[in-house]
């Protein structure tokens, strides 16, 4: 038998020129660090950051209400996604990278660790808020440290709501499941934020050193607040030529804290978005824990609130405790072996690997 025989060509030959391109193999990212601020980079973030949460606020300048207005909730929500959006245009637009790798929103081998570290972010937030309001009873503010007073006057009021008496523990079930519910509604804007601020500002900051990196980025976050800070919005009764500079403190200590939760993760912004959402959403109710009807009006939110002084100081010694100091590697941007789309330019790279011989490098300065 002929070998035309034993191999028949094909009824329908297709052309070459029809054959389906090979797509390339994907570009394997190497573990990177930043040697230096990329401060104009840094520069324009924070313009998009500032501006676009701005546009968000502008309406409840002018709005009857303020801050008080039923759809500032809602919008301001949203505007907290503005320094994801800034992350987004920064990446893609300036930096010519994957978006995912660069703010730490790679998740293979590290659903473990973000699990973790969430859960004793928001733990660890929930221990200040409840340490912050044992300390405002023992300076002299009035309160119930047994918490009968909150426990006797919530179920009241419950029963008065729905028109039936119900026992105490229905009343701590209802305000369990509303304190979980709370906590996850406002991790979702929450993670608008951490994304820019802990996802992609804070690794352009590492070089500066953890510290001083903690110290730019509360500036900045503080004064990103001001758009809606000055109409009223945070320590309420309190001058705002006060209470504007005065946040700076707060917010120097959370960063502290969040971005070494984010470092704990693997660079995850995902468990800092849980612990700034337990800053939002778990004081009022865990404060009221301790309280009487008489607290409100005695309460300085300067002093005894998870953002006033006795705050700072809890959060800080939180800090101290859960920031990895000593570690000696870096966290890269996003994983190694993250690929990247292959239209992605190489002619802005992040940073350059640093040579191995290099005394130092891949050390976190504290």
């Amino acid at each position: 038998m002929s070998t035309a025989a034993q191999n028949p060509a094909p009824e329908h030959p297709v052309p070459p020129s029809s054959a389906a391109p090979q797509r390339p193999a994907p570009r394997i990212v190497p573990p990177v660090v930043l040697d230096r601020v990329p401060w104009k980079r840094v520069g324009l973030f924070v313009l998009l950051t500032y501006v676009i949460f701005a546009l968000f606020a502008a309406p409840f300048w002018f709005l009857p209400g303020g801050i008080a207005n039923p759809f500032f909730t809602l919008v301001i929500a949203v505007g907290m996604w503005a320094p994801a959006l800034a992350s987004i245009i920064m990446a893609k637009g300036v930096e010519r990278t994957n978006w995912r790798t660069r703010v730490g929103l790679r998740f293979r081998g590290r659903w473990r660790g973000i699990l973790a570290w969430s859960v004793i972010g928001v733990v660890a937030i929930a221990a200040v808020i409840l340490l912050s309001s044992v300390v405002m009873v023992l300076r002299g503010v009035p309160g119930d440290l047994t918490g009968g007073t909150w426990l006797t006057v919530g179920t009241q009021q419950i029963s008065d709501l729905t028109g039936t008496d119900i026992p105490p523990i229905a009343f701590v079930l209802i305000m369990a499941i509303n304190l979980v519910f709370g906590l996850v509604v406002t991790a979702v804007a929450a993670l608008g934020e951490e994304i820019g601020w802990r996802g992609w500002l804070w690794p352009a900051l590492r070089p500066l050193g953890r510290v001083r990196g903690a110290l730019v980025m509360g500036v900045i976050w503080a004064l990103w607040h001001t758009p809606v800070m000055a109409i009223g919005y945070n320590y309420p009764g309190v001058a705002r030529f006060i209470a504007i500079p005065f946040f700076i403190l707060p917010c120097i200590a959370m960063s502290l804290l969040f971005c070494g939760l984010a470092d704990r993760a693997g660079g995850s912004p995902i468990p800092s978005a849980w612990a700034h959402s337990a800053v939002n959403s778990l004081g009022s109710t865990l404060i009221g824990i301790v309280s009487t009807t008489a607290t409100g009006a005695a309460l300085n939110p300067l002093i005894d609130t998870q953002a006033g002084v006795v705050g700072v100081v809890l959060l800080l010694i939180a800090a101290a405790v859960l920031v990895p100091w000593r570690a000696r590697r870096p966290i890269v941007h996003g994983l190694p072996s993250a690929p990247v789309p292959s239209g992605a330019s190489d002619s802005a790279p992040l940073a350059s690997e640093p040579a191995p011989s290099a005394p130092g490098s891949g050390r976190i300065e504290g």
